[in-house]
């Protein structure tokens, strides 16, 4: 069986303010203090709402603009939290 993930190419030069769903594939979201330490730290972060945030078990998926990825990756990067990927989710027919 195949494991296909159909994901958007990212323009870093998208300037927009509408939102996409960026996944952040993170490390240890199998631990219960990561994802503990994963929710203080976004809810610290002003560009986030309570309803841009879907957790998931191996990472997080936010509603954000492209821009605002370079500020997400500085957060995380400040409490040590491993990133492996980030992609936008092909969603067919938008």
């Amino acid at each position: 069986m195949n494991n296909i993930l159909l994901i958007n190419r990212l323009n870093p030069d998208d300037n927009n303010d509408s939102k996409k769903k960026i996944f952040f594939l993170l490390g240890g979201m199998n631990f219960a203090t990561t994802e503990t330490r994963l929710k203080e730290l976004l809810d610290k972060i002003d560009i986030l709402g309570k309803q841009d945030i879907i957790y998931k078990y191996n990472g997080v998926l936010l509603d954000i603009t492209t821009k605002d990825i370079p500020n997400i990756i500085k957060e995380l990067i400040k409490e040590d939290f491993p990133i492996y990927s980030i992609y936008e989710l092909y969603t067919p027919g938008v």
